[in-house]
């Protein structure tokens, strides 16, 4: 992909991309009224979600493969998304911090939680319900991918070192805490070639699920090997596509939030190493190989080797 300059501010007809419209702001999140419970499975919820609906406005989504840049995305765009008077809606982040999981906000009904004037971010897994629905079809998104390698050996550290719990005094959210606990437990307990391995089909999985976005025009497909050390150009890339304005300060100021290198590898902290191709470093050869086979339809689909 060619980098973005700070003057591509606009998308232009010849991008191939869709074209710009009026812009409808949405109001203030305080004004905000709480949709209608939302049904999971078969029954309705307490979960409600604060959300705009601006007729005429457009819908956006921000998705990532987890543990592939997607945390970082989501922190350059959810303040970009407020500059430009878009609400951001965290559909798995409020399942999660009520003790609900990927397969809850996966079998659920949101089509009254997808509307106009919203970009709906924190995707890890891609959301099948929600594809289904034509203002996913017509969205702009942004979707970033990783080697799922590298992102497998992060995960591993995440798993063994820096997952937070999710918080709440419900019985869900103490069963959720527990089953972190355990599974802190079992990733220090394994080593990361048999780690790496046990999970590596779930990841060639969520991978290869997000392939329907290759092809798709309103897409933004990013790859976090092109633009880990590029931010600058990632935050461009972001506005020109969504056809968003963001002041030069604003940016500066957003960069020295989220553009963080760390100098040395520190196992208990979120950002631990950001250096593509880190499995080679930590994987034998053997587990390498073995992940090649397990993830080939990953590998192929995204073009790596």
């Amino acid at each position: 992909m060619a980098a973005a300059t700070d003057a591509e501010a606009q998308p232009t007809e010849a991008d191939g991309g869709p074209m710009p419209k009026a812009r409808v702001a949405s109001p203030p999140m305080k004004d905000l009224p709480p949709t209608h419970p939302v049904t999971v499975q078969g029954r309705k919820s307490a979960l409600t979600f604060n959300v705009a609906d601006v007729p005429g406005a457009e819908v956006y989504f921000c998705l990532g493969v987890r543990k592939s840049g997607s945390t970082l995305l989501n922190r350059i765009v959810q303040p970009l998304a407020r500059r430009n008077g878009i609400n951001a809606v965290n559909i798995p982040a409020t399942f999660f911090m009520h003790g609900l999981d990927v397969d809850d906000w996966a079998g659920a009904d949101l089509s009254d939680v997808v509307l106009p004037g919203n970009i709906y971010v924190g995707f890890r897994s891609f959301p099948a319900n929600i594809a289904g629905y034509p203002r996913f079809e017509m969205a702009r998104k942004v979707f970033m991918f990783r080697d799922p390698r590298d992102a497998l050996v992060s995960q591993y550290f995440s798993d063994a070192y820096t997952h937070v719990a999710p918080a709440g005094d419900t019985e869900a959210s103490r069963q959720h805490a527990a089953m972190f606990e355990k599974r802190r437990e079992e990733a220090r307990a394994t080593p990361i070639d048999d780690y790496v391995i046990k999970r590596a089909r779930s990841m060639d999985q969520t991978l290869s699920a997000f392939g329907a976005l290759l092809g798709d025009p309103r897409c933004l497909v990013l790859r976090y090997e092109d633009y880990v050390f590029q931010k600058p150009r990632l935050i461009h890339k972001v506005l020109r596509h969504f056809d968003w304005t963001c002041p030069p300060g604003a940016i500066e100021a957003l960069l020295k939030q989220v553009d963080e290198v760390p100098e040395t590898e520190d196992p208990q902290r979120f950002v631990r190493r950001v250096i593509p191709g880190d499995h080679r470093k930590k994987l034998s050869l053997q587990a390498i190989n073995k992940l090649n086979r397990l993830l080939a339809e990953s590998l192929r689909m995204f073009d790596y080797y």
